[in-house]
């Protein structure tokens, strides 16, 4: 089965995209066809709980009891942008 999808892109994006299609050697409609496929795999993986490199890394740090994960990113946040908090 085939569908036709119509997508407003920038006209800069599209031709850097058929450049890299043509570059190796397939069409556009096969590279983005593979781009949605792998991004609906992933979607589906997290849904139903299969993230093997989060898995992975689950329990490798040890946090203390009392660590606030928004406090942290909103401290690190501030330290990027030179942000007194």
């Amino acid at each position: 089965m085939s569908a036709t999808l119509t997508l407003p892109l920038d006209p800069q994006i599209l031709a850097l995209a058929e450049q890299e299609a043509q570059a190796r050697h397939t069409t556009l409609t096969d590279v983005v066809a593979h781009q949605l496929r792998v991004m609906a795999r992933n979607w589906q993986d997290s849904r139903e709980g299969k993230t093997p490199l989060t898995d992975g890394l689950r329990g490798a740090v040890q946090l203390p009891r009392d660590f606030d994960p928004r406090a942290a990113v909103t401290e690190e946040l501030q330290k990027k942008h030179g942000v007194q908090g």
